[in-house]
């Protein structure tokens, strides 16, 4: 088995926002984990990505936008080569919170 590359926190008990980007230097594939902390009734989170962890400008999607559901995890495996990836709150959190986690090797 290989070692995790990336363990890395997104956003942490959220409710609207951008968390922190990740470089993942080569990595090809990842997991992210959006989790749905308390009673949250609405809300939704996007995974994005670019060519860099710091531009500046609009950030390209990455897969589908994911609902939060109370209490529960989503894992979003993906393959490719995004250089950069970051989690957005695209529809604010009610009732709770959005933690978002991202794990490579």
């Amino acid at each position: 088995m290989l070692p995790n590359i990336i363990d890395r926190q997104l956003l942490k008990d959220a409710t609207t926002g951008v968390g922190d980007a990740v470089e993942l230097n080569g990595v090809r594939t990842f997991t992210a984990y959006i989790v749905g902390n308390g009673a949250v009734s609405a809300g939704a989170v996007q995974l994005e990505q670019a060519h860099r962890r710091d531009y500046t400008g609009t950030w390209a999607p990455l897969g589908a936008v994911t609902t939060v559901v109370a209490n529960t995890v989503a894992a979003i495996p993906t393959t490719g080569t995004a250089k950069a990836v970051r989690a957005r709150v695209t529809t604010p959190i009610t009732g709770g919170t959005v933690t978002v986690l991202l794990v490579a090797n």
